[in-house]
């Protein structure tokens, strides 16, 4: 008896190009912002990650989980008020990843997914190359992959 799972038809998504698949109407913030901003901005959209932007540029990414790490420490010691306090004193750009990895609209789903699932994060942004550097033209999250595939009737609810 084999212990092997049973071979899976290929995905019918998995050769469509990100350009058919990415959110190219988003939420981005820019590193002046504050982690105040930001964490309102996902708790409103109810979004969990967040490109920073200046002049159409991708300079880094905010997640949720970085606003939590910023704010950790305040939530031990502090009460509600302190907490923001402390999160409207920092600005974006000093908690931001910069080493981001990001798509390309020619990139395919299937290895957009690959990529995600082995680097363990929730998202590629999109870029086009620009004069200045790379132009943030969408997003893909595991929200939108996982909806994509399994639950196509869900597309355009936010992840």
């Amino acid at each position: 008896m084999s212990l092997e799972p049973a071979p899976r038809p290929a995905n019918s998504l998995a050769h469509e190009l990100v350009a058919s698949l990415m959110r190219a109407n988003f939420i981005s913030a820019a590193p002046e912002d504050t982690l105040l901003e930001a964490d309102r901005i996902m708790r409103l959209a109810r979004i969990r990650h967040l490109p920073v932007v200046k002049n159409g540029i991708l300079v880094g990414l905010i997640s949720h989980r970085d606003v939590l790490s910023a704010s950790i420490a305040k939530l031990e010691k502090s009460e509600p008020v302190e907490r923001l306090d402390h999160l409207r004193s920092i600005s974006i750009g000093e908690v931001m990843q910069r080493e981001i990895e990001t798509a390309l609209e020619s990139t395919t789903l299937a290895s957009a997914a690959r990529r995600m699932l082995r680097l363990k994060i929730g998202c590629l942004p999109v870029v086009r190359a620009g004069p200045s550097g790379p132009l943030l033209v969408g997003i893909v999250t595991e929200s939108d992959l996982l909806r994509a595939a399994y639950a196509p009737e869900f597309y355009g609810a936010s992840d």
